[in-house]
């Protein structure tokens, strides 16, 4: 029963102490707190070593805490024991010592040597033994450091201290190095949460799911629009035929694209081996000379699966490979030296349909009257309505991957006559698949609106910046900037300061009410709104409304704030306007901010309206 109560109040002395330094807690600088997770550590403890910066994580379970430390909740029950713990060891100790038997003490200085019959007086600090007087001349402890009890104990005590103070210095080196593991787990734990997003943003704005969807709406218009054909003039019917060869030529063109990348992932995924630079340009090079009837498994197929972490690694590798493309490319476009840009597919050019041969007409006649009826379409087919097939998706931030395939097996030098020859024959390729097709979207001659921003830095006019606002697919967005920009209604960007910008990356402006990003309203009789689904990317020069800063907004409403990117931004949506004029200047502004995102200089919008 005694060994029961020992061990229980064993137990009970463990909850009584902090799991994370093993100290007793107490009423002033270690209160027991709970956490969100109900594990329960001393107030200093979870100051010092579980909050990092605003994050407060348990160190059993990785749970977070949202409380801060004083609003965290005391675990009375805990500190009440700890408290009375004293009281009941002792009462538990009374008793034990009761009905414990007295047992007679070993004196080991009374023992005599079995050998000499002597008492044990001396200890060998070689042999770490007692020993008598006459076994201490003996040949076996020649050579030996003999010492009396006294002297030896003295000894051993200063090296007892000693290796406490080395281990007591190992595990301070070693509590350093666990929070720097820490700290490395949590910047992976971030990085896989940020990755995690990016990947959830593209499926949900999955750009070629929106871009076949656009491609059926159009081609449902033409099917409806060539059902009409008894209506129909010849010159609408040429135009109808212009816009189907056009659009099939650039769905090719995206279809090829999107076939290479199939089998590019269809390698990372059944890939048994971590790619490279050098691997993943030899795959993409394998790639484009294999048989492309169908997707096929890698070389290195796992019969039990991919393995999570190896399929990670290579898609990030695929990743870093195409930003790492794409920033050579603009360092050699942006240079002084000669570059060609890489082979694409060889794909042909937008073609527009064949006229009728001269020979279907009977004599020279009616050769003649064909080519005058056939000038007659192609002037009346400038002035016919468009069937309204969706714009081709630009990809400034992205890469499509037939640049990459050709780009690893052709040569970036050649002959100045040669190369422009290729590079206007490219251009031409190019057409259809990354240029805007006018005729097919909108009216050449419609114009967006342009609003213009008078920057003064530290009081000095420093240049202006032009945003062209996209009324057509952002209606409420574009309303709510303009009347803040030309301030009809009393309030508007005049006066703005740029409260937040990162170098290379972004600027942000527009809190006319606080210049803190805390403040913001919109036009708008309900302050926020919800932005318009423009599906725009979020590229360099894009402009886009911000989110709003306040707590108890989840729904991600926008107000009068918004943000001139300068890098590509995946997950960033709301995209309204571009900069058009001053990208240079807001380059220039956003090295002026420090690592927390500040500027060091006062931006300020000293004018802004709309440019006539």
């Amino acid at each position: 029963m005694m060994e029961s109560a020992g061990g229980g109040l064993s137990e009970l002395e463990d909850l009584t102490l902090c799991s994370c330094c093993n100290l007793p807690f107490n009423e002033t600088d270690q209160i027991p707190k709970l956490l969100a997770c109900r594990h329960h550590f001393c107030l200093k403890c979870i100051n010092t070593v579980l909050l990092k910066g605003r994050e407060l994580y348990c160190m059993h379970c990785w749970k977070r805490t949202d409380d801060k430390p004083d609003n965290m909740p005391t675990y009375t029950a805990v500190l009440a024991l700890t408290q009375n713990l004293s009281t009941l060891s002792m009462h538990t100790t009374k008793e034990s010592k009761q009905h414990t038997p007295k047992m007679k003490p070993s004196n080991t200085l009374s023992e005599n040597c079995h050998t000499h019959a002597m008492p044990y007086t001396l200890w060998c600090l070689s042999c770490q033994g007692q020993t008598c007087r006459a076994c201490a001349t003996a040949p076996e402890h020649s050579g030996h450091q003999v010492k009396p009890h006294a002297e030896a104990k003295e000894v051993l005590r200063a090296d007892a201290q000693a290796e406490l103070a080395t281990m007591h210095k190992m595990l301070a080196d070693m509590q350093h190095l666990v929070l720097k593991q820490r700290d490395f787990l949590l910047k992976i734990l971030d990085a896989c949460t940020t990755l995690k997003t990016k990947v959830e943003t593209d499926l949900v704005n999955h750009t070629p799911s929106y871009e076949l969807a656009d491609a059926r709406d159009g081609l449902g218009k033409a099917k409806l629009y060539l059902n009409l054909a008894e209506t129909q003039s010849p010159n609408d019917l040429y135009r109808l035929l212009s816009d189907l060869s056009t659009e099939r030529h650039r769905l090719q063109a995206r279809y090829q694209d999107m076939y290479l990348q199939c089998k590019l992932d269809d390698l990372i995924r059944h890939s048994g081996v971590l790619f490279d630079f050098e691997l993943l340009k030899q795959a993409l090079s394998s790639i484009h000379n294999s048989d492309l009837s169908g997707l096929t498994n890698g070389p290195h197929c796992d019969p039990n699966g991919p393995n999570p972490i190896l399929l990670l690694a290579n898609y990030c590798m695929s990743q870093l490979y195409s930003r790492h493309y794409l920033s050579s490319k603009q360092a050699c476009q942006n240079g002084n030296s000669e570059y060609s840009m890489p082979q694409m597919l060889q794909l042909p050019p937008p073609q527009s349909p064949k006229p009728p041969a001269a020979n279907s007409y009977h004599g020279a006649d009616n050769a003649m009257a064909a080519a005058a009826h056939l000038q007659a379409l192609k002037s009346a087919a400038s002035n016919a309505p468009s069937i309204g097939f969706p714009e081709p998706v630009n990809k400034p931030g992205g890469l499509y991957l037939h640049e990459q395939v050709h780009s690893s097996q052709s040569s970036l030098v050649s002959p100045n006559g040669v190369q422009q020859q290729q590079q206007q024959q490219q251009q031409q390729q190019l057409q259809p698949i990354h240029s805007p097709q006018q005729p097919m979207i909108r009216n050449p001659s419609h114009a967006y609106p342009i609003f213009y921003f008078n920057i003064e830095i530290n009081g000095t006019p420093f240049g202006r910046i032009l945003i062209e606002v996209r009324s057509d697919v952002a209606p409420k967005m574009a309303k709510n900037f303009s009347l803040l920009c030309t301030g009809d209604l009393g309030i508007g960007y005049k006066g703005c300061n740029v409260f937040q910008c990162w170098e290379n990356e972004s600027i942000i402006t527009g809190d006319f009410e606080l210049n803190n990003g805390r403040g913001g309203r919109s036009v708008f009789e309900e302050g926020f709104f919800m932005p318009d689904d423009t599906k725009i990317l979020a590229i360099r020069g894009s402009v886009g409304m911000r989110r709003s800063q306040k707590r108890h907004d989840n729904l991600g409403l926008v107000g009068s704030q918004f943000r001139i990117i300068l890098r590509e931004m995946r997950g960033f949506t709301g995209i309204f306007a571009f900069v058009v004029e001053g990208l240079d200047l807001v380059e220039r502004i956003s090295q002026s901010g420090d690592s927390a995102g500040k500027p060091q200089s006062s931006v300020v919008i000293a004018s802004c309206g709309k440019l006539n």
